[in-house]
């Protein structure tokens, strides 16, 4: 009872806040009617939301307050939007909405909210991990964002909070070209360090060219292809092509031990014209003919299929791109698949 009535008595406060915060106008002028209708929405949105809080529907109530703040965009709401996810149990998010309340409520010299945001991101950053970020020189930093959410100050070297764990960070400068990459944030005594990536300039990165079913002003943000990949194509032909071989020389091996067999067998066409009387008219020399008919069967095919792979294995392994010719023929899509079937063996292309 204790909790729920502690909640009831933020929820008022910050609604005196929000109430207290919005714009008045002079009684002989009214507001444009657009103007009018979004206040409004957002006055009902929160108190919806207020309701849904005191309530403890959280996850009712949280997106009333975000789309109220989204209209608004006043201290009162997105302290109550902060409180309810917190209550909610979305820690990191609720540490960042208090982290944005706080630099809102300094620009406004609130320092009541300001305090009041600064003891609350102190209770959620116990199970959060410290972070700073340590800028480049000559890179004017504009936004940090951890997965894909901006956190206020971060990128002025201010320490911030986060979630343990791999994390996605995007770095935005000035001028600069955006670069994602990927941290393991884990717990310590100090803030745990991350270092700005090497950052091009903007006019360097061409990017690619934009769908037509995408928006005109949809912006592209050009991919950039870790060196292992820019590798692995080639190298992959070329590991085929060596697999090839081998199944090629097994081939030849195989070959030619059976038509060895088949050359020794005397009941063989070419072994009876020399010798007739070499194999008998009877159920052994039937046995020894049908053998002899097998192995050179075998023989046939295991020479067929030994040759057309050292010719496939041959034409991929000259074929295969370069690392900088291997990015072209990806982005071509340009394939080829060798393909091995009984007594024949070549290559599918898809250009």
């Amino acid at each position: 009872m204790r909790r729920r009535a502690l909640g009831l008595l933020l929820c008022a406060g910050l609604w005196s806040t929000h109430a207290s915060a919005q714009p008045r106008s002079p009684a002989v002028q009214s507001p444009p009617r657009s103007v009018a209708d979004k206040d409004a929405d957002a006055e009902r949105l929160f108190r919806e939301g207020q309701k849904l809080l005191e309530e403890r529907r959280y996850g009712e109530a949280c997106p009333k307050f975000e789309a109220a703040y989204r209209k608004d965009q006043q201290l009162g709401t997105l302290l109550n939007l902060a409180y309810c996810h917190k209550e909610q149990g979305a820690t990191w998010l609720s540490w960042v909405e208090f982290k944005e309340a706080e630099v809102k409520a300094i620009e406004l010299k609130r320092s009541d909210r300001r305090d009041f945001a600064r003891q609350r991101m102190a209770e959620l950053e116990k199970s959060l991990v410290r972070v700073v970020v340590e800028r480049q020189q000559k890179v004017e930093l504009t936004e940090i964002l951890v997965e894909d959410r901006r956190v206020p100050e971060a990128e002025k070297s201010v320490v911030f909070a986060a979630e343990p764990g791999e994390r996605k960070v995007t770095f935005r400068a000035k001028g600069k070209a955006q670069v994602v990459t990927y941290v393991v944030l884990a717990k310590g005594d100090r803030p745990q360090r991350i270092v700005v990536p090497p950052m091009e300039d903007e006019a360097e990165v061409v990017a690619e060219p934009t769908p037509e079913s995408a928006p005109e002003d949809a912006k592209v943000t050009p991919a950039l292809t870790p060196p292992s990949a820019e590798r692995s194509g080639g190298s992959g032909q070329k590991t085929v092509a060596v697999v090839l071989a081998g199944v090629g020389l097994v081939g030849v091996a195989a070959g030619t031990v059976t038509g060895l067999m088949t050359l020794s067998n005397p009941c063989t066409a070419s072994a009876q014209r020399e010798d007739p009387a070499g194999c008998p008219n009877t159920n052994e020399g039937r046995a020894t003919t049908s053998q002899g008919e097998t192995t050179g069967m075998i023989s046939n095919i295991s020479f067929g299929v030994g040759g057309a792979a050292l010719v496939a294995a041959l034409v991929l392994y000259l074929t295969a791109p370069s690392a900088k010719a291997d990015v072209s023929t990806a982005r071509m899509g340009v394939r080829v698949t060798p393909e091995i079937g009984t007594g024949w063996a070549g290559l599918r292309g898809v250009f």
